[in-house]
Order: structure tokens, then C-alpha cells, then sequence
């Protein structure tokens, strides 16, 4: 083996797969956006009738319908929450864990509402990643595995996937990595919502900063970025975005974690997540910039203070609505 093959990453094959065009047909979009002109005048649906398009293009299917959605949930845990960033613990991300897998969660009456199965995915909670401000979250090796075990989240093929994360200390390092993304300050990327006291946003500056710091030189590339910076749940999201889309699943955005899983596809092909959509934009200022960052108008305002799944969970029932126009058309044949 050659010293340059020996030399190349296990996040290559990540690379890759995002930077790898994937066709889509247009006649279903078009044929729902010709049944809209149908049903009213242009642009009476709104954001509905464009929703509608977007799942039939991705689905590859007209009419587009949700009948077998997933909510997946990918939950971690962080070295950063020892360092007071978090008013959460590890053991409140298993608990949550429990409870989503028992149904007790309110997140399982909303997904069960919309239709949606839920699986969760624990990424070694009892086995946090390194503090970011004094290590790697992740070897590449590692890091690339993780993204692999994202592609699960498509394994039963649901025709929407809708994303969440749950971890004490994921949106600490969900902002480090938006900081390699994007620059700023970090206290741009950590601006508080009114949950926050100044103290905790205080320190959650101070370790973003340092990680930033200690990192420094190995953050220009977004996969790279990642594995420093981040954490299982992010890597995993990214993996689950790729796979999506290879298989031509629409995937709904949640909080600030999974919009910054998005941006790091994003960063290395932006028409790598065309097939995602912002289900929701919460009260966390950095949420809002990194959607806009994107490109992507978020579907609903409803002032959540976090992510978890709420706002992606809440949108397949409005995606539902989208669709609920085209049942009484005929199917045109396109696979399904």
C-alpha cells in the first residue's frame, strides 16, 4: 500500500457521498404545482403548496403523502457539561431516553399524534466525548463510524425523516462548530435565550473559545470541524442527512444541533441538503442566524426555547396538511 493511500482519512468516504450529485425528477413537483394552479390562483397555498412540492420531488412521487414517518433521535453525552455549560446532566438525557422509549415523553404523544414511529439511538451516553476544550471530540475514525451509524435512521425507509438530538452540552458544541463554520465570536454563537443566566453563557463562552484555540488549524474543513468540535449526535445527524438523501427521503430540521448537522453537509455541498427543510426556528438567537445561513425559511413560529424534537415532530403533521390536497388524485404511476 502506498504511503498516500495509508494517509487517507476514514472521513472520505463521508466526503464523498455528499460531494456526490443526486438527480432528482421534476414532473412530480411540477405536476403538484399544476394541480395548485387547478385548485386556486398562484401562491394561494403558500408555503403548503411549495412543502407539497418539495416532498413530491423528493419523494419522487406524485401525490406526495406522509403515511410512514420516522422521528429519529439521536442522544449523547459531552466532556463540556463537567465545565458547568449545561443545566442538564447525563443522567437527564437517560431519563429522557426511558421515557421517549416508554411513550411517557410529551415528545411521544406529539410523534404518535402525527403518526410518526420514534427511534431513539443512544450514542454511548454513559461514555461522554472528551471536553472539546481539551481534546478531540472524536478520532477521524471514530468521528466516520459515527456517520455511518446515522444511515440506520433510514433503515426502514420512511417516507419523511424528522430529526432530534437530546445531550447535556450538545449546544455548546453545536456553537463551536458554527464558529469554525462561519467565524464569529463565540458569544455570537452562544447568545442566550431568556432560560440562560449570564454566568452560564459566560462559561459556555470561555470553553468555546478555548476549544476554538486549542483547535486552531484543524477547523477549516466542516468534517474535520465536526470530529474537534462536536459530538456523536452531530456526526450521527450528518450521516442520517447523507443517507437521506441517496435515498430520496425528505428530512425535517429541528433546533440549533441539527441545523449546524445540516451546515456542515451544507459547507462542503450546498446542494447536499436540498432535500432538508427547517421545521421550526426557536427562541435561541444563533438558531435563527444558522437557518438563514442555510437558506432555509423555517415552516412554523412557535417560540419553543429548545429543540428535542418538538418542532420537528410538530411539522409532519403540517406536511400532512400540504399533502392533504392531492389524495383525491390519482396516483400516476411514478414508484413509490
Amino acid at each position: 500500500m502506498s504511503e498516500s493511500a495509508q494517509k487517507v482519512s476514514p472521513l472520505e468516504d463521508a466526503r464523498s457521498l455528499i460531494r456526490t450529485a443526486v438527480e432528482r425528477d421534476p414532473a412530480p413537483a411540477q405536476k403538484v404545482r399544476e394541480a395548485l394552479l387547478q385548485m386556486g390562483r398562484e401562491g394561494d397555498f403558500g408555503r403548503l403548496g411549495e412543502a407539497a412540492a418539495w416532498l413530491a420531488e423528493w419523494q419522487g412521487r406524485f401525490p406526495p403523502r406522509i403515511e410512514s414517518p420516522t422521528l429519529a433521535v439521536f442522544a449523547s453525552s459531552h466532556g463540556v457539561q463537567t465545565e458547568g455549560v449545561s443545566l442538564s446532566s447525563s443522567g437527564d438525557t437517560k431519563a429522557h431516553v426511558e421515557a421517549l422509549r416508554a411513550g411517557r415523553a410529551p415528545l411521544s404523544a406529539i410523534a404518535t399524534q402525527a403518526g410518526a414511529a420514534i427511534r431513539v439511538f443512544d450514542l454511548a451516553i454513559d461514555s461522554p466525548t472528551p471536553s472539546i476544550a481539551e481534546d478531540a471530540a472524536m478520532s477521524e475514525r471514530e468521528c466516520a463510524a459515527t456517520i455511518a451509524y446515522g444511515f440506520e435512521a433510514t433503515e426502514e425507509k420512511p417516507d419523511l425523516l424528522a430529526l432530534a438530538v437530546s445531550g447535556a452540552g450538545v449546544g455548546t458544541a453545536a456553537a463551536a462548530v458554527a464558529c469554525a463554520l462561519y467565524g464569529g465570536a463565540p458569544d455570537y454563537w452562544v447568545r442566550p435565550n431568556n432560560q440562560k443566566t449570564a454566568d452560564l453563557v459566560s462559561r459556555r463562552v470561555e470553553v468555546v473559545t478555548r476549544a476554538l484555540t486549542l483547535h486552531r488549524g484543524h477547523l477549516s474543513d466542516p468534517l474535520q470541524a465536526l470530529r474537534n468540535l462536536g459530538g456523536r449526535e452531530l456526526a450521527a445527524c450528518v450521516g442520517a442527512i447523507i443517507a437521506a438523501r441517496h435515498q430520496g427521503i425528505p428530512v425535517v430540521l429541528d433546533g440549533f444541533a441539527t441545523t449546524i448537522a445540516a451546515a456542515i453537509v451544507h459547507a462542503i455541498e450546498p446542494k447536499a441538503i436540498s432535500h432538508c427543510i427547517a421545521s421550526h426556528v426557536t427562541r435561541r438567537p444563533a438558531h435563527e442566524a444558522a437557518i438563514e445561513r442555510l437558506g432555509l425559511q423555517p415552516l412554523l413560529q412557535l417560540e419553543f426555547q429548545t429543540g428535542g424534537g418538538l418542532g420537528s415532530a410538530t411539522a409532519i403533521g403540517l406536511l400532512k396538511t400540504a399533502c392533504a390536497p392531492f389524495i383525491a388524485e390519482p396516483a400516476d404511476g411514478t414508484a413509490t
